[in-house]
């Protein structure tokens, strides 16, 4: 019986014919991309192999590996189980972004100390009328606020005596080896992989706080946002309802569960609080954003934009306010395109095209070039349009078929069929922004500022992306970029109970907008399928 052996990881598994490279990935906890989750539609699970026993590479794969010895992880399947096979699995590092736009908030939290001179000091969390004793107090007391993106991770670490930030950590969301959007992850959790969905995010979560090296018998409280499903797969809900219409979350509401409930490494009795949803995809993380910037509160007009794989985008003030998710698709991180690529070292992530034709850009980490980012494709996008490469509709001009950003044995370059998908990913996202504007009953003119959430409108060029359409067209002075601020608006609940109460009432008066139930969404998605100012109302 021969065996598959992961080299630079230094684990191995028994061959079972009919097994891909992928599935003992996945078993073994093996960090590996795969954004199509094993469909072979985006090309990132290209891993290094020798030995015999697996299939010939098929069609699939020969669109995107040119050199031999190497193979996808999703499509390379054992054939023989009487030989060995060596794979080695390229180890990445991502680019997270981990901190949001902090804002001081007066010290409060629901977790505190019990008890006078002479006495037993105890800890006590009180919330809503309830009182929960959770332990002696030790001389500490911490907080962990986290943000479960689709792709990434991102934990702080908070005294909550002090209130001040101790630590900051980030991952991967180890969940990617099963696709990289949540319509993926819901697909894998009907297929009855959700319990297996749920384990590898909370030992994701587990190994963040083993790298804070804090006592976890002093974290007496975690706080967590995320979109409806990330939410959802961490708790342990059910999310199959998230995958047929009319796309609701098993519930809206706040959820408290001990940490031993869910097997996190804090103080088994202490209090996991997850935010509110929204409605649909609209989840906690934009619950929590929108408490981080204080758009509900104002009385002028404003937009949160959060461009992802789901993009929320949220418009009012605080007499009204209107929420909607787009299904954007993964494109712009990657997924599908040819040399697309997350925000890894090497990805190049900034582009410019001078008038002689010739590239110049940058790479994350100052590394070769391993593929384009979003924020480069962005660039090349609006690059390509100045230069007269393409014509707004994304055909090549001249007879092209491609553009080469990187030449060399294996070029990095992007060609129609990339566009294709770039363009209908940047069509849902303008429509949404439209649509918003319009069911609000305002104009563009009337928004007084547009806050850019996440780490995609973190280090997007704005200009670029209002060349292509993917954002409304504003004065520059009316965008702000502020970072996670559903990790802000999550480490606020943290610290404040005033915060808590906040949350959960503005969320109850939030308007839901399913944006694929319009009537004439279809026929207005095919008329955004041009690199064209985003104009709006």
């Amino acid at each position: 019986m021969g065996k598959i052996f992961f080299r630079n990881y230094g684990k191995e598994a028994k061959l079972t014919k009919g097994k891909t490279i992928l599935s003992y990935c996945q078993e073994l906890g093996i960090d590996i991309s795969s954004l199509c989750g094993g469909i072979g539609a985006c090309g990132q699970c290209v891993v290094k192999v020798e030995g015999e026993g697996l299939n010939e590479p098929g069609d699939i794969e020969k669109k995107f590996i040119k050199e031999t010895g190497y193979r996808l992880a999703c499509q390379a399947r054992v054939e023989k189980e009487d030989a060995n096979i060596y794979v080695e699995v390229p180890k990445r590092r991502y680019k997270v972004l981990e901190r949001g736009k902090v804002v001081p908030v007066p010290l409060e939290p629901v977790i505190g100390v019990v008890g006078g001179e002479g006495e037993t000091r105890r800890v006590r969390w009180e919330w809503n009328g309830i009182v929960r004793e959770i332990g002696d107090y030790e001389g500490e007391m911490l907080g962990l606020a986290l943000d479960i993106g689709t792709t990434t991770l991102a934990m702080y670490c908070v005294d909550l005596e002090k209130g001040l930030i101790v630590g900051t950590t980030a991952m991967k969301n180890p969940q990617e080896v099963y696709g990289s959007d949540v319509i993926a992850r819901i697909t894998r959790a009907r297929e009855k992989k959700q319990h297996k969905l749920e384990t590898v995010v909370r030992s994701g979560v587990n190994e963040m706080i083993e790298g804070l090296k804090v006592d976890p018998q002093h974290v007496y409280e975690m706080v967590v946002v995320g979109n409806s499903t990330m939410r959802d797969l961490f708790l342990g809900h059910p999310v199959d309802s998230l995958g047929v219409a009319p796309f609701e979350p098993f519930t809206k509401d706040p959820v408290n569960r001990s940490g031993g409930e869910l097997g996190i490494k804090m103080n088994p009795k202490g209090n996991v609080y997850a935010l509110p949803l929204i409605g649909g995809f609209v989840g906690a993380d934009t619950s929590a954003a929108i408490l981080a910037t204080g758009m509900h509160k104002r009385r002028e007009v404003s937009m949160m934009i959060d461009i992802g794989t789901n993009t929320e985008i949220v418009i009012g003030n605080k007499d009204r306010m209107i929420a909607t998710s787009c299904a954007s698709g993964p494109a712009f991180e990657g997924s599908g395109i040819k040399c697309g690529s997350g925000a890894v070292e090497g990805a190049i992530h900034k582009v410019e095209i001078d008038e002689s034709m010739r590239v110049r850009y940058e790479t994350i980490g100052d590394l070769p070039p391993v593929g384009i980012c979003g924020s480069g494709l962005i660039d090349i996008l609006a690059q390509m349009l100045d230069r007269g490469i393409i014509d707004k509709t994304g055909k090549f001009k001249k007879g092209g078929r491609e553009f080469v950003v990187v030449a060399g044995e294996r070029p990095i370059k992007i060609d129609g069929e990339d566009i294709d998908k770039l363009k209908l990913a940047k069509a849902a996202v303008c429509v949404g922004n439209k649509v918003l504007l319009e069911k609000y009953g305002t104009s563009l003119g009337e928004v007084k500022k547009i806050y850019l959430a996440g780490a995609f409108g973190n280090y997007i060029n704005v200009e670029n992306s209002y060349r292509i359409g993917l954002l409304p067209e504003v004065s520059l002075s009316r965008v702000e970029r502020v970072g996670n601020a559903a990790l802000e608006g999550a480490r606020q609940v943290l610290v404040s109970r005033k915060k808590r109460k906040e949350v959960e009432e503005m969320v109850s008066r939030i308007e839901h907008l399913n944006l694929e139930s319009e009537s004439n969404f279809l026929y207005r998605l095919m008329g955004e399928l041009v690199f064209d100012q985003c104009t709006s109302p």
